[in-house]
């Protein structure tokens, strides 16, 4: 390997180098802003401030996922379910 294919390859490396800190400097900040996003997401849930369809509707999310991040969360659901499989009754 000549001394400019050294060069170049070193020079190659190094801006890779960077820009995979950067890329893992924006992952990180991502991450963070999501966890503060779905904790909003749960407190406003929790509190009963606005309901799902509202919350996805200000939110990156669509109501369904709103739905999981709620569920995961252990927020109970606005209604009880009303209808009850027919296995679940006991004789």
């Amino acid at each position: 390997m000549t001394d400019e294919e050294r060069q170049r390859e070193q020079a190659a490396l190094e801006e890779l180098d960077e820009l995979t800190a950067a890329y893992k400097k924006a992952e990180a900040v991502r991450d963070t802003a999501r966890e503060a996003l779905h904790a909003a997401i749960i407190k406003h849930l929790m509190e009963r401030n606005a309901p799902p369809g509202k919350v996805a509707e200000h939110s990156p999310y669509d109501r369904n996922h709103v739905g999981r991040i709620a569920k995961a969360a252990g927020v109970p659901p606005l209604r009880e379910r009303t209808v009850r499989s027919i296995k679940s009754k006991s004789s």
